[in-house]
């Protein structure tokens, strides 16, 4: 049942997925709940690692749009740097800025698990071996060995 609930809990991070699919164009299969979006098409290494990574970079611009704002506007009205008084003196929405970029950094654990992957996606393709150039020997004069 927690695990479940666990799923739910990630539908906005899942449905970032989803869009990543749409944007470059590949199917995908997603039901709710679930832990994970299906590939239904063959995709690139860039593909892959574009679907994986798309929730972090969406997720991290949110919290650097959220953190600026609350930053700027932090220093412009001089709160005090005493989080008590800044609680007591602060508007309410600037709370609200404070809790959602504070929220969206915690929702952002969500992505572990994709830059885990997209890790071994990368080393997976740093430690293939590259294919024989069959023109690397072209140009030999030699005969073949006759056997």
């Amino acid at each position: 049942m927690l695990w479940k609930l666990d799923g739910y809990l990630v539908i906005p991070h899942e449905l970032l997925h989803v869009l990543a699919y749409r944007l470059i164009g590949k199917r995908c299969a997603y039901q709710w709940g679930d832990h994970a979006v299906n590939s239904l098409e063959d995709r690139t290494i860039n593909q892959r690692l574009f679907c994986l990574l798309f929730p972090l970079l969406v997720n991290s611009l949110v919290v650097l749009l959220l953190l600026s704002i609350w930053f700027v506007t932090y220093i412009t009205a001089r709160y005090p740097i005493n989080p008590l008084e800044y609680l007591q003196t602060a508007p309410t929405w600037h709370h609200v800025l404070f809790f959602g970029w504070t929220l969206a950094m915690t929702y952002a654990g969500t992505c572990l698990w994709d830059v885990i992957f997209a890790s071994r996606l990368l080393m997976e393709k740093l430690s293939q071996k590259p294919p024989d150039n069959p023109q690397e020997h072209q140009y030999n004069r030699n005969s073949p060995q006759q056997g």
